[in-house]
């Protein structure tokens, strides 16, 4: 639960429009929920509608209007009509958050290309498809926020997370690249980079089977809500949850055989560990 303090009558986004992906839970619902609370329009793109209209009905007492789309981001005609029809209930769409994703967590000698191409069409393509169709009408009105949530999985890669970290290195890059295209044009692309969350995606036996070995350490979902109002607010390039994360993942990069080397032996120390007290005992 979110310990920001949601409150009728703020208006730190009064009059602007948003659209959020991935909303039925986890980072986007509390994200959309922070959204309505000081005052923005929210549209609610995800797949699970009966999710997404029980979270319009709450916003709705925020006095903002809360629109639920059932959409598929990996879906490009979908994304189109449901990023036409916020246009049109709304008149205009001034925030973007891509927050959908999908983790599935796999040895690569042991992941399929069906997951492994999921995760990419998810993670990546959701994001350029919605980015795709907000974009022009940003343009056009000179004026905007694209967020895209990152992971730190997009700076350093690590065991059994081949696919997702290739697609949040993917996301990462088109955001840099993106954010660099839109320079002067009002339009301004973000990155939040947070490390790992407490959401249900990291509720799988791949996490769990390692989790004692790092404390199993999750921060909290309005702490990366609170990266992306700092993006849009402060008009920021990147934003690490929580702060300099990320960056000491960029120092760590300078030395990818040292590295490397401290990664593998732990993950190799896991791996034994774990089979070592998987072992029945007399």
């Amino acid at each position: 639960m979110s310990a920001f303090p949601y409150s009728v009558g703020s208006a730190m986004f009064a009059g602007r429009s948003a659209i959020v992906t991935g909303a039925s839970s986890g980072i986007g619902r509390d994200l959309a929920t922070m959204l309505a609370s000081q005052g923005a329009n929210v549209a609610l793109i995800a797949r699970r509608g009966e999710l997404l209209h029980e979270l319009a009905d709450e916003l709705t007492g925020f006095g903002v209007d809360a629109l639920p789309i059932v959409c598929d981001v990996t879906d490009q005609s979908q994304v189109n009509k449901a990023v036409a029809g916020a246009c049109e209930a709304f008149g205009g769409v001034d925030i973007l958050v891509n927050n959908a994703g999908v983790l599935i967590p796999s040895l690569f000698s042991e992941a399929s290309v069906e997951d492994l191409r999921r995760m990419m069409d998810v993670n990546f393509f959701g994001a350029v498809h919605v980015t795709r169709a907000v974009l022009p009408i940003m343009q056009d009105a000179a004026r905007g926020n694209i967020v895209n949530i990152a992971s730190i999985a997009g700076r350093l890669g690590g065991p059994t997370l081949s696919g997702y970290s290739a697609s949040k290195f993917a996301l990462i890059g088109f955001t840099e690249s993106l954010r660099i295209e839109l320079f002067g044009s009002g339009v301004i692309a973000s990155l939040v980079v947070p490390a790992s969350v407490d959401t249900e995606m990291l509720d799988n036996p791949e996490w769990n089977a390692r989790a004692w070995a790092v404390g199993d350490l999750r921060i909290p979902q309005d702490w990366v809500s609170w990266g992306v109002i700092a993006a849009i607010v402060l008009g920021l390039a990147e934003v690490d949850v929580p702060p300099g994360f990320a960056t000491a993942q960029k120092v760590a990069a300078l030395f990818p055989d040292l590295t490397g080397l401290w990664l593998g032996m732990g993950s190799r120390f896991i791996d034994l560990m774990n089979d070592w007290m998987a072992r029945p005992r007399r």
